[in-house]
Parts: structure tokens; sequence; C-alpha cells
């Protein structure tokens, strides 16, 4: 099946940033698979073979330790892209991927850009641009890491999901709580207690719904915990 651009409703910053004939070529020969709930998509220190890009649905990556301690580095959802760099050097992979809800990606070899003329450099200098955007975010994580605390990581990713400035609103989570402390740098009891702590400004947590009284509430306590 012929893949287009327009087959996709989100977005994709990768693609997006190559010409149009090299875009349609790479197209042509890459190709989507899907992934339940809990399937592994790619494992780390495996042969990176492909750019892998999220159509729908949300995914993690993350490290196992020689203890078998699991650390997750990013939960990555729809346009985002992963092992750009690894599949380019046609080197492994440095994270393991594992959707967290059902999920569709789309896969580039990058063995077929031989058979797309000028795709390796236009390829490339998108994949540099992607890599710049994780290291942003990769530094963004470690300072909120060690100067926020976990209340603070939880109101702010409660925020990021709100649509509106203030006023009532109830959210979906877009994962499981688990995944979320993981994100968050916390256990998950340290979760629900971070949850707890917020109930006094408005913030009540359901299985994968949290609903806020008013947001202007949670974001004044967010900057007051700031200052």
């Amino acid at each position: 099946m012929k893949i287009r651009m327009a087959d996709f409703g989100q977005g994709l910053p990768l693609l997006e940033q190559l010409s149009e004939p090299i875009r349609t070529c790479l197209l042509s020969k890459a190709r989507v698979k899907t992934f339940s709930r809990g399937s592994t998509i790619s494992l780390q220190d495996e042969p990176a073979d492909a750019i892998k890009i999220v159509q729908s649905g949300w995914v993690k990556l993350f490290r196992v330790s020689p203890s078998g301690h699991e650390a997750i580095l990013a939960t990555v959802g729809a346009g985002d892209s992963f092992d750009e760099i690894a599949a380019l050097q046609r080197g492994r992979s440095p994270v393991s991927a594992e959707a967290v809800t059902n999920c569709s990606m789309l896969l580039i070899d990058v063995n077929c850009t031989c058979g797309c003329p000028g795709a390796e450099r236009e390829i490339s200098n998108a994949v540099l641009s992607a890599a710049s955007g994780h290291f942003d975010a990769m530094m963004t994580q470690i300072e909120n890491l060690k100067v926020k605390s976990g209340i603070e990581r939880l109101s702010e990713f409660i925020l990021e999901l709100c649509d509106k400035a203030g006023g009532a609103t109830r959210v979906e989570l877009p994962y499981g709580k688990v995944v979320l402390a993981g994100k968050l740098g916390m256990k998950p009891e340290s979760l629900s207690r971070a949850f707890a702590r917020l109930k006094p400004v408005g913030v009540r947590s359901e299985v994968r719904h949290v609903s806020v009284d008013d947001l202007r509430v949670l974001r004044a306590f967010v900057e007051d915990n700031a200052a």
C-alpha cells in the first residue's frame, strides 16, 4: 500500500523538513505497523534498522539497568520520532520502546534511502534537527528532576494537558499512572501521595482522568511553589 502524508492525521515534523520528492519517495518505501498496548516495539542494543515515527498512540522509551531496574526516559506521541541517529549510523538502539497504548508506527528503513536520490543528505539534516530537539527536551527533564519537587512536576504535567487558562476542567491521562510515575521520576506510591497533596487546591484523581476545580488556582499553586 502506498503511503502518503495525507494518510496521517497528525503532522510529522521529521518528514516535513524534507523536500516533496524525497518525502514522497521515502513514504513509498515505508511501512506502517500497529502495536497493541504492552507490546515491545524494539529493544535496547538491537540493530536499529529503521527510523520510527509514532502515527497514533503513546510509546515509552526506557532503559534497563544491569540490576533489572527500568528507567523511563521519555514518552512519545503522535508525530514524535526516535532511533533516528542510531538508524542513520546503522548502529544499535540506545533504548527499548514499548507501546503504552494501542499505537501505530511509521517505519522508514534507512537502507531504502539509496533508492531515493538525495535522500541521505536531506534525512541527515532532518535527523540532526530532531536530535537537537531531543537534547533540549532531555536538558529540561534533567533540570526539572533536580530543581522541582514531585508535586510541582505533576502539577505542571496536568496543566500541560489542559487547553484553557482557567475554570473547571476534566482531562484524560494519556497513559496509566505507573508509566506517568516513571515519566515524572517518581515511584507509584509517591505519585499517589502527590495527587493527595493536590486535593486542597481542587485536583481530584480518578482511574484515567483528573478533575481540576479551577485551573487558575492550580497555576497559582505552581507559581507559589516555584517562588
